[in-house]
């Protein structure tokens, strides 16, 4: 592999900033637009359409990163079976939503949500029909072609949804709005995807896309359940208003998907290209990998537990304000982002044990959940949830260490992941103080930011521990003559990326 994790994600995750850009007003739009029982409503639904767009795909279109950079002869009939599966699973979904119309009632006891139930079920289909476009340019490494695709995509429905609800000022506006949107990128989907790829399939290429996806698919059956419990958990244990409060409480900023998801997808592409050619630098390209998330994501938990009420209150207006105790713990989850495991698991092909390792993980999770919500209320469920994943974590970092054929310490790039955490711990007193300061939320949060920033990069840059992308003295290292060698830290980076 000849770019590094950063260079060669640069553009989805542009695309996922730009993304995240257009969509991050909706929610707020939202909130204002429509009262606390609606605007939870909509969360209810929206829960239930993630639900089943995350777990009926059963690891088909993600199975591309595995079968199209290995079998380049074969991929249009990969491709073009990942999007007939996955259309046909969307019209399965959502014929399984109205069927199970009853069931929700019982569920939410929400008469709102089951007036609006027809429309959850439209948008589940076109949801999963317009999947496949995405994933198929990203495993032909069409990079590019994947960032413009979601630019699009993202700020359609963003503009869809606030459109919808600025006209109407009702939750059917803003559902008509996303249905118009959802449509359309399903409609491009098989437009552009037939197009060039074909409709043909393979007998044989599916046996095999669907031995490898399925274990998956079947994972995702306790992963997604594991993931979102404590919302239907709470969902099903007070009222839609309060759940509104809680569903804000669980709000986490874009930042993290933007840098997550695209790190993860070409670090799948990374290890099976490091296969194909000997598989020698898989290690030190999930060092890079996990180093680089960390150095955003340690900082960014931290300056959020810092100015939660504020940001909440700031956000979402004060009527929100009791979401901020579970948004501190929730925020906890932006640390465990920074190991990109499913990535490892996807790329060497750990089928069967991320089927066990997610089972486990959901009949462990279930009863954190529910105990806290028990006896500490809504902060215990998210807290529950925390606690699970990161036991879940912990399982998918011993496998990895195995599959490196590394201990668990070495696996992980400890020395930056310690200097990453000083610099955040040192860096939160001077974010406090700066909030404190007075003025209006925007300029407190903006000072709490700045501050937070200034004192987190300088103490990285005193010790000389900023990254080479960053750290001012790259240019000298440039300019080094003959006889002179690179700082450590450069020579083990470029000798990781020599033996990919």
């Amino acid at each position: 592999m000849s770019q590094s994790i950063l260079r060669r994600a640069r553009p989805l995750m542009l695309a996922r900033l730009a993304g995240a850009a257009l969509t991050f007003g909706a929610p707020l739009v939202l909130a204002r637009v429509l009262v606390p029982a609606s605007y939870g409503t909509f969360k209810q639904a929206w829960l239930i359409i993630g639900t089943l767009y995350m777990v009926l795909p059963f690891g088909v279109t993600p199975s591309l990163y595995y079968f199209v950079p290995r079998e380049p002869a074969h991929r249009d009939r990969y491709i073009a079976q990942a999007l007939i599966f996955t259309t046909v699973l969307g019209a399965l979904a959502g014929s399984l939503v109205l069927l199970a119309r009853p069931l929700l009632e019982l569920q939410f006891h929400n008469p709102e949500l089951d007036r609006h139930v027809p429309w959850v079920a439209a948008l589940t289909f076109l949801y999963l029909a317009g999947t496949a476009l995405d994933h198929a340019y990203n495993s032909l490494s069409r990079i590019t072609a994947a960032a413009a695709t979601r630019v699009a995509t993202e700020g359609a429905r963003a503009a869809a949804m606030i459109g919808g609800a600025l006209v109407t000022r009702s939750l059917a506006g803003v559902f008509a709005g996303l249905t118009i949107a959802l449509g359309v990128r399903a409609a491009a989907t098989w437009v552009l995807l037939p197009r060039r790829h074909g409709l043909r399939c393979s007998r044989s290429a599916l046996r095999a896309q669907l031995g490898y996806a399925l274990p998956f698919g079947l994972a995702f059956l306790a992963i997604i359940p594991q993931q979102q419990f404590h919302l239907y958990a709470v969902a099903a244990a007070v009222s839609a208003a309060a759940f509104a409060v809680y569903s804000v409480g669980c709000f986490q900023l874009p930042i993290v998907d933007v840098l997550y998801t695209p790190v993860s997808e070409v670090l799948q592409l990374g290890l099976a290209e490091d296969d194909r050619d000997g598989g020698r630098g898989g290690l030190a390209l999930f060092h890079e990998a996990v180093a680089r998330l960390a150095f955003a994501f340690l900082p960014l938990m931290g300056v959020l537990f810092t100015c939660a009420p504020t940001l909440i209150a700031f956000l979402f207006t004060d009527r929100y304000a009791g979401a901020a105790p579970i948004f501190r713990i929730a925020i906890f989850s932006v640390a465990l982002a920074a190991l990109p495991l499913d990535g490892v698991m996807r790329a060497r092909a750990q089928n069967h044990f991320m089927l066990a390792a997610s089972i486990a993980k959901l009949a462990v999770t279930v009863p954190l959940v529910l105990a806290g919500l028990h006896f500490l209320g809504t902060p215990g469920a998210v807290g529950g949830w925390i606690a699970g994943e990161a036991l879940g974590r912990l399982v998918l970092l011993q496998r990895s260490a195995a599959l490196f054929g590394v201990s668990v310490l070495r696996v992980l790039p400890v020395r930056e992941l310690f200097r990453y955490g000083l610099a955040t711990a040192l860096a939160v007193p001077a974010g406090w103080a700066a909030l404190r300061a007075g003025g209006s939320r925007f300029t407190a949060l903006a000072s709490c930011g700045l501050a937070f920033a200034a004192t987190y990069l300088g103490v990285l840059w005193l010790a000389g521990w900023l990254p080479a992308e960053l750290s001012l003295r790259r240019s000298a290292l440039g300019r080094a003559g003959p006889g002179q060698e690179p700082e450590p830290a450069t020579a083990v980076r470029a000798s990781g990326r020599a033996g990919l």
